[in-house]
């Protein structure tokens, strides 16, 4: 026992040696440095590429965002566990990060799936991303490589989690009789407050439509 109080002890002397003897000398020095290169791999590219023109002018779009510049540790009071909190999200980044354009608050977060098999270490940030996400009531989007750079695609993911519907330049027309579709403000139920098409022929047509539903043709797939 004595033993291990003696190594204790002389293993945190070193630490404060070093940490006020080496570690201080060494910020003092210029490092030279290199680039890493490109922010971006080229199949991260493309999908930036077309992310931005699935978005629109409904968004703003970043590119590897550090997780502790968006998110903070809630619910803590210990500083131990604030500090170990931060920790862990601050050594992770979200791929890509879909912003409102005016306030720049985060409306979604969206992953790239490189279609290679899972690491340990990939699991264990896929964890920590649907835990983190899940808890600050951030949406989580999943696009496959495969289809990264079909911009329609892109917009049917994102429009359950993102408005991309411009109320003055869409025009709808009803499913069911042709007539044009207008936009109410559900009232009630589970759905209050939120922006749905209704035909215009109410009552004689009762068909409705999601306001974020987004058509485009597959043809036109990029």
């Amino acid at each position: 026992m004595l033993n291990i109080f003696i190594i204790v002890v002389l293993l945190v002397l070193f630490f404060l040696f070093a940490q006020r003897y080496i570690i201080k000398k060494d910020d003092s020095k210029e490092y030279s440095y290199r680039r890493f290169g490109p922010l971006l791999n080229p199949a991260e590219s493309i999908f930036y590429r077309a992310l931005i023109e699935a978005v629109g002018e409904q968004g703003v779009v970043f590119a590897k965002v550090n997780m502790a510049q968006l998110l903070v540790p809630a619910g803590l009071k210990k500083k131990k566990d604030i500090f170990i909190a931060s920790h862990k999200i601050s050594k992770h980044s979200f791929q890509f990060v879909v912003c409102d354009p005016r306030t720049f608050e985060v409306r979604a977060v969206i992953e790239l799936d490189n279609g290679k098999s899972l690491s340990k270490t990939k699991i264990e940030r896929e964890k920590l991303l649907l835990s983190v996400c899940r808890s600050a009531n951030i949406p989580l989007i999943g696009a496959t490589i495969k289809y990264s750079y079909q911009v329609s695609r892109l917009r049917r993911l994102l429009a359950a989690h993102i408005d991309l519907i411009e109320a003055d330049k869409e025009v709808r027309f009803c499913k069911k009789c042709g007539s044009p579709m207008i936009i109410r403000v559900a009232t009630q139920g589970d759905y209050k407050g939120r922006r749905f098409f209704t035909c215009s022929r109410q009552p004689h047509c009762n068909y409705t439509e999601n306001y974020n539903v987004v058509y485009e043709d597959d043809g036109d797939e990029r």
